[in-house]
């Protein structure tokens, strides 16, 4: 027969985990707020007892030992947790886009208004001829209103490529500091996975195998394993991350398909430095070569010791080592998400002006280069009405210039010094440089009408680049201004929409994961209320088995005494 102590051993254990159930419990509830936090719970088993393993047995089982505690373990999913981080990853992609392309359309201020930006200015300079051509045509003041209406029409161009540029410093600038914000993030998951092995080790949950460590159970120091969790959602906002727990406990990371940590090694990552194309934006990362068994470790991570002294020996930033790394992967287009693709769309994407292995996503660059076949376009078609006058140094007459370079048309569009001196030439190009501004009294009006036309031109071209790739859009001035403005609005509602969905469908997501991992006091107030239930039970069968033995004890064999 059992042990007569038997029962009071059982419920002392089932003591000791009612306990510890309460006490699992008030860390829940101290926790509800507290990010990251996975609720916790205790795993308990029943001790089976079998007559074999009694020094006095017989051959039928006994009563069972009671019950034990396995570990505390935490609710986590891992499915809804990668559901989470891909619907993040997906988010602040195009919620990078979404900003970034509502400042474009702010910097191109309402391009087709009728009362003010772009569309605007270029209806007054249509005006300006028009008056030009038909009001009292000889008036030098009028040739002069004609003269500053085209020059506003320039500047306004000139001011949005401008504006281009501020937001394209701008972005590139964040995509900086995302870089910086990657990088400590990597630094700090090694450092983590250091104590977490090495908690491990401290908690006897880990054995030594040959020549590594094993973890032999399923529980460990689980608010360090909240902290990495809490790492790997923020890493998933940069760009799609992969993860995978370790033999000896750690996390080995993936960012853009390449390893980045690994035990307490990691990798840096870099923006790349503007190559001759200087619209280009590209990051690269340490390249972590292939596993080595004897050493344990990836050759081409370091901890953040081995960092330093590299930085201390090559006298570099941690930046400029990766840069200097001849081996470093390029991960530009191995970024399917997160605010980093964000950044590479809208600041190098260039639409169909874009070359066959370059980024043709519409961003910055696009509307740029929109701006640019704009003033080429317009440049072109109104020098070519003079294209048969020369000025006073004998070169071809011309009113709008840009330097001749495509890719900067927008940046130094202007009109010419020639037409800045003399404003009534456009209806005297004969007569010009002979005559003297002040005689308009045989103006040719034909001329006028000529450049009127340009305004009525649907088949004038606007090409894709100076190589003239694909197939050009044909329309006239006015319809290409409002060409600009419906992609953009098109584009800006699309993201939108995208960015709206995705924003609904994290936020599912998230709220399945904190039905499984987050803490609801209601829940842990009626765990509370079961454990004390339990607990009190313990304890009265505990004072009945006290009951039993001190019958045993001081009431048997004193009959008839």
């Amino acid at each position: 027969m059992a042990s007569s102590f038997m029962g009071l051993y059982v419920q002392r254990e089932a003591l000791v985990a009612a306990q510890k159930s309460l006490d699992i419990t008030g860390n829940n509830i101290s926790n509800i707020t507290t990010k990251g936090y996975s609720r916790q719970r205790v795993d308990v088993c029943s001790v089976a007892n079998t007559g074999y393993n009694l020094m006095y047995n017989t051959s039928t089982s006994l009563a069972g030992q009671g019950t034990d505690i396995v570990g505390v373990g935490q609710y986590r999913d891992s499915l809804v947790d990668e559901k989470v981080r891909n619907y993040t990853t997906l988010f602040n992609e195009y919620n990078v886009k979404d900003v970034v392309m509502k400042d474009v359309e702010t910097a191109l201020d309402n391009i087709e208004s009728d009362t003010y930006g772009f569309a605007a200015n270029l209806s007054k300079f249509k005006a300006a001829l028009q008056s030009f051509a038909s009001d009292e045509a000889n008036r030098k003041e009028i040739a002069n209103v004609a003269f500053r209406a085209a020059e506003s029409v320039v500047q306004q161009i000139r001011y949005m490529n401008s504006r281009l540029d501020d937001i394209s410093k701008q972005t590139r600038g964040d995509a900086e500091l995302s870089v910086d914000r990657v990088n400590s993030i990597l630094e700090s998951m090694a450092d983590l996975n250091k104590q977490i092995t090495n908690s491990y080790i401290q908690m006897d949950y880990i054995e030594m195998t040959a020549g590594n460590y094993q973890v032999d159970n399923d529980y460990g120091p689980l608010e360090l394993k909240d902290n990495m969790n809490s790492l790997i959602d923020e890493l998933s906002q940069f760009g799609n991350v992969t993860f995978e727990e370790m033999s000896n406990g750690s996390f080995k990371i993936s960012f853009a398909g390449q390893v980045v940590v690994s035990n307490d090694q990691y990798a840096q990552v870099a923006m790349t430095k503007e190559n001759p194309d200087p619209f280009d934006m590209g990051f690269i990362v340490t390249a972590a070569g292939e596993y080595d068994k004897e050493a344990e470790r990836f050759p081409g991570l370091m901890n953040a010791e081995e960092w330093k002294k590299q930085s201390d020996k090559n006298k570099a930033t941690i930046e400029e080592l990766v840069r200097m790394d001849a081996g470093a992967v390029n991960i530009t287009n191995k970024l399917t998400g997160g605010s980093l693709k964000g950044y590479l769309d809208v600041y190098n994407g260039d639409g169909c002006y874009a070359g066959a292995d370059g980024n043709t996503f519409q961003g910055i660059e696009y509307y740029r280069d929109m701006l640019n076949s704009f003033t080429v376009t317009m440049t072109k078609a109104f020098n070519d009405i003079y294209k048969d006058f020369t000025d006073d140094e004998g070169n071809p007459l011309e009113l709008f210039s840009y330097g001749g370079d495509f890719r900067t048309a927008a940046a130094n569009a202007a009109v010419t010094e020639t037409w800045r001196n003399n404003p009534s030439l456009i209806a005297q190009p004969e007569q010009y440089p002979d005559n003297p501004e002040d005689v308009m009294d045989e103006l040719n009006n034909d001329w006028i009408h000529k450049c009127l036309a340009i305004f009525q031109n649907s088949g004038l071209a606007y090409n894709h680049g100076e190589d003239g790739r694909g197939e050009p859009l044909t329309m006239n001035l006015e319809k290409f201004v409002s060409h600009i403005s419906d992609t953009l609005g098109t584009q800006i509602e699309s993201n939108t929409k995208i960015l709206e969905t995705t924003d609904i469908m994290l936020d599912s997501v998230q709220d399945a994961r904190d039905e499984i991992m987050g803490v609801s006091i209601d829940e842990e107030g009626i765990n509370m209320l079961n454990y004390q239930k339990w607990y009190n039970a313990i304890a009265r069968m505990v004072t009945t088995l006290d009951e039993a033995l001190d019958k045993i004890i001081n009431g048997m064999g004193i009959v008839g005494l």
